[in-house]
């Protein structure tokens, strides 16, 4: 399962459909976003290379989603369970050295929620989050 905040719902409807790839892949990446959501919500094996990987810690609990022109911040409640909370295109968070400044702001949405404890799951292992990664 996938949960979106209402700043990602509002990126996705405002601003993802104006971004296109900067990797110049064949999809852009409004349909680079549906296939990793399609992938992950199947239950499918999430595959990394020694290149890419579709999900990466960050901080605190605090995962990415991946595609190569997207980054999905959030974090896992339970296994296989991603509250997003915001997004940005990739080219741009690393110019500018965002992934920590992203990664804090997620974590102050976690923390204000009312979530029962625990409400993320804690560690770096991306097996701990995601029934199947490969």
């Amino acid at each position: 399962m996938i949960y979106m905040s209402p700043t990602l719902t509002s990126w996705m409807q405002d601003d993802l459909p104006k971004l296109q790839s900067t990797w110049k892949v064949e999809v852009d990446p409004s349909q680079q976003l549906d296939a990793l959501v399609e992938e992950f919500c199947s239950g499918a094996t999430l595959y990394y290379g020694t290149q890419f990987h579709p999900i990466e810690h960050v901080e605190d609990g605090i995962w990415q989603l991946k595609t190569p022109d997207l980054r999905i911040f959030g974090w896992f409640h339970v296994k296989d369970c991603f509250v997003g909370w915001r997004a940005g295109q990739a080219d741009f968070i690393k110019t500018h050295d965002l992934y920590h400044g992203f990664a804090g702001e997620t974590a102050i949405f976690r923390n204000r929620l009312d979530l029962n404890a625990p409400k993320f799951i804690p560690g770096v292992d991306p097996n701990a989050v995601v029934s199947n990664y490969t």
